[in-house]
C-alpha cells in the first residue's frame, strides 16, 4: 500500500519561453540574500569540497552493442 504523500506531484507543459520566464520572476521577487546564497551554493557545486563537486562521467562503449 503506498502511503498519501504530503507534497502532491505536479507535472506541468511549458514551452522554453514561458519556463524562462517564471524563472526570471522567481528571481526578481527573491531576496538579495536568497539569491547571494543560491550563487555560494553553485560556486560549492563547481569549486569546492573534492566530494562534493560536480563530477563529469564519461562510459566507452561500442555503437554496436545493445543498451542496457
Amino acid at each position: 500500500m503506498e502511503k498519501e504523500r504530503k507534497i502532491k506531484k505536479v507535472v506541468r507543459k511549458l514551452t522554453f519561453a514561458e519556463a524562462e520566464l517564471a524563472d526570471d520572476e522567481y528571481w526578481a521577487n527573491a531576496t538579495a540574500e536568497e539569491r547571494l546564497q543560491e550563487l555560494i551554493e553553485l560556486r560549492n557545486m563547481f569549486f569546492g569540497d573534492a566530494d562534493k563537486r560536480i563530477k563529469k562521467v564519461v562510459s566507452k562503449r561500442n555503437r554496436y552493442e545493445e543498451e542496457d
